[in-house]
């Protein structure tokens, strides 16, 4: 149950994402962090190819707490963001990352007007486990490093690691750096839409939670403008989007 929880709310986040790539991914988007502190925010730029929405991104680290005697637990906070249609807010409580869902301590959904909710941690059922079996025994995708790139972002050119992530006959691009705080994503591409960077930053209104009682701004609202120039054939010089930075 709780595995199928996480997937649905990773998809949810981040909608380019192909499921070809989900383990190397599921690390980077949602646990993997990059030197952890509260307050660090990152804005991206989302566009799904197939449906041609478009969304804003923001990952922040909004808060920490022990779990448990020795370990040290950050608050991962994914906030989306629709040209249309209402915010949703994803609050993780992550000892590692969200691939594995040890890792996960607690799982808050914002959706909408809705009010927050917590998502119980069930223990896996038979059904999870044969799943998990089913996945372990297919081939893993294979993950290429293609060297460091220069990527064009709002921010300017951001140099990046490009890694290529096969399975089968589709591929996934990523642009890492360990500059770009929390989760060192630059930019993804693939077949099903992009994301990349366009703002980023420590403290602030966008380093705080949302869904904290006197936070300084609601969910959804201050977020930057949405406007999205997608690359469909373009490598690592990502086009420029339009629009303000925040």
């Amino acid at each position: 149950m709780m595995k199928r929880v996480l997937t649905t709310v990773l998809a949810a986040a981040v909608v380019s994402a192909t499921a070809a790539a989900q383990g190397f991914v599921a690390d980077v988007l949602a646990g993997k962090l990059v030197d952890a502190k509260v307050g660090q925010w990152a804005w991206y730029n989302l566009a799904d190819r197939a449906g041609g929405a478009r969304y804003v991104v923001r990952q922040a680290i909004v808060g920490r707490e022990k779990v448990g005697r020795r370990k040290t637990a950050y608050w991962l906070e994914i906030e989306v963001v629709p040209v249309v249609g209402y915010t949703s807010v994803y609050k993780m409580l992550l000892t590692g990352p969200a691939g594995d869902p040890q890792n996960v301590h607690k799982v808050i959904l914002k959706q909408g007007i809705d009010p927050p909710r917590e998502i119980p941690q069930n223990p896996e059922t038979e059904t999870d486990k044969q799943e998990a079996e089913k996945q372990a025994e297919q081939p893993k995708p294979e993950r290429t490093s293609l060297g460091m790139e220069d990527v064009q972002t709002p921010l300017g050119k951001v140099r990046a690691e490009h890694f290529q992530v096969t399975e089968g006959e589709r591929t996934m691009d990523l642009w890492i750096s360990k500059d770009v705080l929390p989760t060192g994503i630059v930019r993804m591409r693939s077949p099903d839409g992009e994301l990349l960077l366009r703002s980023q930053g420590v403290g602030g209104e966008y380093g705080e939670s949302v869904l904290d009682e006197g936070a300084a701004r609601g969910a959804g609202v201050s977020a930057p403008s949405i406007e999205i120039h997608v690359d469909v054939e373009g490598g690592g010089q990502a086009s420029s989007p339009d629009g303000d930075t925040p």
